[in-house]
């Protein structure tokens, strides 16, 4: 930028005040150096008259430490600060609104005979070659541009910042972008061969070369863009941000700080009219890198969760406390249905079985019904008497000795069914009276093939009806023959009447193990007329679906299981046929409960 420094950078003797944070061995506070890093204003290049007095002061304020600077690329700078071995930096504003996050805070900036205003001295002139006829900004759409580096505060991020301005993407805006890095020279060169079609300049560094050189730089070359600059007769084509500033660290005391920038301000402008003073707004910079995400802001390129939090923290926090609020508002509301469903729940149950309690009052009261008992159990035995009798009446009248045969057979018969109407009338007494039952024992095959074949002889219709599934071995259990006899006819019976309307009529009977020594024996028929309304009624009392039918058989097959301990269930199958499971325990665990009432 400027013309002759004069200064060795590697020979600059001075010595520092506060100890690095961080160092290889330890060192005395007292004699441990002082470092100062530069990126532009360090180089020998930039030959800005004020640097070799503003090291020598430094290095006063800092005695009897040693001041030794050091000329560094951004990316160098960055590590040292990242080390923690810099101490002081001179550095363009971009630089330190990047490092103030790491604790770094501005003391003095610089201000320039040319550019007398600190706030606004940082810039970029936008130069192309002048065959091609671009005077504007839009004019660059589409041509090649020759910038440093792609994160240099002057030159490529001020560049892209006009660009944004103008609602352009810096990113696709130019056909090409050449990082040539620091030299302005290179960058210009590319432009008069044709490399590039554009360069930029720094702000002031064409005139400040002028006047020190007698040549001019944009010789060939045409400005693009110039807007007004009211801080100086300088040529800019983007906004103007603050100019270099003197930075410092944590590493040096407050005292020393303080020394260094008096003896800073003390110094009087020079030739140039070189000197230090304050800038007092930063805020165009940190602006600039959030709008391209650079620097502070470049998290916000990304999805990141740092970026969510800082852009919706707000709308975060909101979605929190409704998720909180969703949350207990369901928890709440749950709870209620809980309990509102628990209570309705125990009150149907409460009535479930007040209900079944009423049933079986009912049920009880029907089966003492000693009238209708006998109505309904002594019908089929009084009914097979009635044809006994008969047919010895027909067999008297024509009597020869091949009918005696029969009629003995018919006598035998009668004097059976007699006997199981006695029988019956004493199970009717035992109920009516409350009486616990007489203990017997039967084999259930025996008892069932028995039942099954007089039935078959009293209904010959039913003769091709049955299918029996008996275990192979016969199971012995306790339980009154007559009464499990009443059980097995009354659901024979109910299945028979159920099927008059079917061909392919069929009752099956199956005896199995069931578990727990237990056994199972099930009684089923392919009816097809059991739907749940029908199942729903098949246990009600005085209820029937047969036109002849008392609504008495299901009430008193329940109750003599009940009375002897023996569970039992009515279950619909998938083609709506009947199917009756009756659970029986063998002798121990049936004799203890044999005979009990209910």
């Amino acid at each position: 930028m400027l013309s002759n420094l004069g200064i060795s950078l590697t020979t600059a003797g001075f010595l520092l005040t506060a100890c690095p944070l961080i160092s290889a061995e330890p060192t005395d506070v007292q004699t441990a150096p002082v470092y100062l890093y530069g990126v532009e204003f360090t180089r020998p290049s930039f030959e800005l008259k004020i640097a070799k007095e503003t090291y020598e002061v430094i290095q006063k304020s800092i005695e009897p430490r040693k001041l030794i600077v050091r000329n560094v690329t951004t990316s160098g700078l960055d590590e040292a600060i990242k080390e923690r071995k810099a101490d002081i930096v001179i550095a363009n504003s971009g630089i330190y609104r990047r490092y103030l996050q790491n604790g770094w805070r501005d003391v003095l900036t610089l201000a320039t005979g040319v550019q007398p205003n600190p706030d606004q001295a940082v810039g970029s002139l936008i130069l192309a070659n002048k065959k091609l006829g671009i005077n504007t900004i839009e004019d660059l759409k589409g041509h090649s541009i020759a910038l440093n580096t792609p994160s240099a505060f002057q030159g490529t991020l001020t560049i892209k910042k006009e660009l944004l301005d103008r609602h352009y993407d810096p990113d696709t805006f130019f056909s090409k972008i050449l990082y040539l890095g620091t030299n302005p020279q290179k960058r210009l060169e590319a432009v008069r061969n044709g490399e590039a079609d554009s360069t930029f300049l720094s702000v002031c560094y064409a005139e400040r070369h002028k006047r020190k050189t007698g040549f001019d730089l944009t010789e060939g070359l045409d400005a693009v863009g110039v807007k007004p600059n009211l801080s100086s007769h300088c040529l800019t084509s983007t906004d103007l941000y603050p100019n270099f500033s003197l930075l410092v660290s944590s590493n040096l005391s407050s005292q020393m700080i303080r020394q260094i920038a008096e003896n800073l301000l003390r110094i009087r402008p020079n030739a140039d009219g070189e000197y230090w003073t304050f800038a007092s707004d930063y805020d165009p910079v940190d602006k600039m890198y959030e709008a391209l995400k650079e620097g502070p802001y470049q998290h916000l390129k990304s999805w990141t969760l740092t970026r969510i939090w800082n852009e919706f923290k707000t709308l975060i926090l909101l979605l929190i406390l409704s998720l909180f609020f969703a949350i207990w508002h369901i928890y709440a509301t749950g709870r209620a249905v809980y309990k509102a469903t628990n209570d309705i729940l125990q009150a149907t149950q409460d009535q479930k079985k007040k209900a079944e309690e009423v049933q079986s009052i009912k049920d009880a009261l029907v089966v003492s019904s000693l009238s209708s008992v006998i109505a309904h159990e002594l019908g089929q035995p009084l009914a097979a008497c009635l044809f006994y009798a008969n047919s010895l009446d027909k067999l008297l009248k024509n009597w020869t000795d091949a009918k005696k045969a029969i009629a003995s057979e018919a006598t035998d018969s009668l004097q059976q069914q007699l006997t199981r109407i006695t029988e019956i009338l004493g199970v009717v007494q035992d109920y009516a009276t409350k009486r616990k039952s007489r203990k017997e024992f039967i084999y259930l095959n025996d008892s069932i093939t028995k039942i099954v074949a007089n039935f078959v002889r009293s209904q010959p219709a039913s003769k091709k009806l049955f299918r029996l599934d008996l275990c192979k071995n016969d199971h012995k259990v306790c339980f009154p023959q007559l009464e499990f006899e009443i059980v097995i006819s009354n659901l024979v019976r109910n299945s028979y009447q159920a099927l008059k309307d079917r061909s392919d009529r069929e009752i099956r009977i199956s005896t199995k193990n069931s578990g727990s020594s237990g056994f199972e024996i099930c009684i089923t028929d392919n009816s097809g007329k059991f739907t749940e309304e029908v199942l729903s009624q098949l246990e009600r009392p005085l209820v029937s679906k047969k036109e002849e039918g008392m609504g008495l058989g299901i009430s008193i097959v329940k109750s003599i299981l009940r009375r002897h301990g023996v569970g039992v269930k009515f279950q619909r199958s998938d083609d709506n046929n009947l199917v009756c499971i009756i659970t029986v325990f063998p002798n121990e665990k049936n004799e203890n409960s044999g005979g009990e009432n209910e």
